[in-house]
């Protein structure tokens, strides 16, 4: 005989800090033959752990841990486990269940639903669907698409903008050998001192700066990098 669970069986990790809420979701789900409560947990700890030993297929999360972050512990649950996660919430903040959904979880069901529904919403999300309100979707929806269109460039990004690709170079020249005179700092880019006055003249003109040392502070604060010797306080990873 094939011991193995039924394909279509749903294991299921129940995490909330209440422990009577723990066993009356457990009773609940029990009445459900498609469904099996594979554990509980009321922190971090004993929930990630849970969730590597036991694979579970659906995880139902309140993000209300008291001390600890139940928002921030999706990420760290989907790190471990392949596991769909809903959020099962008494609260109507809607900035807070946003972001867990942004996060990864796949719907969010409040504790005034029915029970019903949140049957429905396990089974639909096992099978890859969303669990959302309509106002819920457009707001998330926003939110992406404003994450993802280009931000505007500041003015002083536009203004480095303007520079040639020999004027960045300068630029970048006069970061990193800040200690070094104009002559040796054209020796190092091969060019001669006149050429580098010449191209610092069009430089400050164009940052709206009138000497090196403005053209330091300058660059320092909003040209990015990757080279962290030339400003370690602007990398290309900054915002």
């Amino acid at each position: 005989m094939n011991t193995d669970r039924k394909l279509d069986q749903i294991k299921v990790q129940l995490i909330d800090p209440h422990q009577i809420t723990l066993w009356g979701m457990t009773q609940l789900l029990a009445l459900n033959s498609r469904i099996e409560v594979c554990g509980t947990s009321s922190n971090r700890v004993d929930a990630l752990k849970l969730a590597t030993t036991s694979k579970p297929d659906v995880i139902i999360l309140e993000p209300d841990l008291y001390e600890e972050n139940g928002i921030d512990l999706i990420s760290d649950l989907l790190k471990i486990t392949k596991a769909k996660i809903i959020i099962y919430t008494g609260s109507n903040n809607s900035k807070i269940l946003d972001q867990a959904v942004v996060k990864g979880a796949r719907g969010v069901i409040n504790k005034t639903e029915s029970t019903d529904n949140l049957l429905k919403a396990i089974e639909k999300i096992y099978e890859g669907e969303l669990w959302l309100n309509r106002n819920a979707t457009s707001r998330i929806l926003l939110q992406i698409a404003q994450a993802s269109s280009p931000k505007e460039l500041s003015n002083e990004q536009k203004k480095l903008s303007t520079l040639t690709s020999k004027e960045e170079k300068v630029t970048r020249a006069i970061q990193m050998y800040s200690e070094k005179t104009l002559k040796q700092i054209a020796e190092n880019l091969h060019i001669s001192e006149h050429t580098l006055r010449n191209h610092l003249a069009s430089i400050y003109d164009k940052l709206d700066v009138r000497n090196r040392m403005e053209l330091y502070v300058f660059c320092g604060k909003y040209q990015k990098t990757d080279n962290p010797e030339i400003h370690p306080n602007r990398r290309s990873s900054d915002v």
